[in-house]
């Protein structure tokens, strides 16, 4: 079984403060990179025994990642997949689902984490499960989602194992 988890990026600085203006720009904002850290330390309690941490390239999810990747102690393990960017289109036989599953079946894992955006990951997470972009998945900045599948590219729907909130992340690492 491979485990998937999904997660969408902090909260970002809006365009046009502290004189950023391009999209791929923005950083967390100060309150994003406080609550994205105290998200990690719920995926920390949670134990996914990731063994590879996908990123999208933009400044928000590679900062994202990095926090995780540091709470987990797993900085190595951070890869940036330009298919993960937002606008590549997950379509199953265009855009980045090809990319995206080509590149995790051509790593050695069984767990990975992919840090991106909308609606490229609801896009993802609806295609993994039922193959086609019928779902609406939601997710707020730095919620995380478990799918499994059974292979890549999958060969039947995956399982949806559990969504969590970033509320819920921030509670569960206040256990810790």
């Amino acid at each position: 079984m491979i485990e998937l988890f999904l997660m969408r990026h902090g909260i970002a600085l809006d365009l046009g403060i502290n004189g950023i203006f391009r999209d791929e720009d923005r950083p967390l904002s100060e309150v994003g990179r406080r609550k994205m850290q105290e998200a990690a330390l719920g995926v920390r309690w949670l134990d996914p025994r990731l063994t590879l941490i996908l990123t999208s390239p933009l400044l928000r999810c590679q900062e994202t990642a990095e926090i995780v990747a540091t709470t987990l102690g797993m900085q190595e393990s951070v890869k940036t997949l330009d298919a993960l960017a937002p606008g590549q289109g997950f379509l199953p036989h265009d855009g980045a689902v090809p990319r995206v599953i080509a590149d995790l079946a051509a790593s050695s894992f069984e767990r990975a984490l992919l840090v991106g955006h909308l609606p490229d990951l609801s896009e993802l997470a609806s295609w993994l499960l039922t193959g086609h972009r019928s779902l609406n998945v939601e997710f707020k900045r730095g919620t995380l989602c478990l799918i499994e599948v059974t292979s890549l590219p999958p060969r039947g729907p995956g399982r949806l194992r559990w969504a969590l909130s970033p509320g819920q992340l921030r509670r569960l690492g206040q256990r810790h």
